[in-house]
């Protein structure tokens, strides 16, 4: 008898997900393509339900040279991840001490992520699909 093929749907999604990211990241500007590449991504909903896209950077620089294509990145979003609803732009620092002007650091060095200094920026996709006879 022969066995059935068993697929993993995590591993799958997880394929899935990263040849999509993949196209995104090919179809931007190289100036854009390049700061993605120290970045990581995800998906989740909103607190209201709204399917997000996170772009996740390690330092403030990258986001802001991401912000100089950010319409067409979420354009890219648009015409790539169907029914998501928005792009979330996140800086979040890996293993810098942030310094205060009345305190000494308020984050100790280590080499795990710091949520509670995440920053984000919502940029929403509009919901119109594009026009694909152009």
């Amino acid at each position: 008898m022969l066995s059935q093929p068993k697929f993993d749907d995590r591993a799958l999604n997880e394929s899935l997900y990263q040849a999509l990211i993949e196209r995104f990241r090919e179809t931007l500007p190289s100036s854009s393509q390049s700061q993605l590449l120290e970045c990581s991504f995800g998906f989740a909903p909103s607190p209201t339900g709204v399917k997000t896209f996170f772009i996740v950077t390690p330092a403030l620089g990258v986001a802001e040279q991401l912000l100089l294509d950010i319409e067409q990145i979420v354009e890219r979003v648009q015409t790539l991840m169907v029914g998501v609803g928005q792009v979330a732009l996140c800086i979040q620092p890996h293993d810098h001490p942030v310094e205060t002007p009345n305190s000494s650091s308020v984050c100790h060095p280590s080499q795990t992520l710091h949520p509670q200094y995440m920053m984000c920026k919502i940029f929403p996709v509009n919901s119109e699909p594009p026009n694909l006879e152009d």
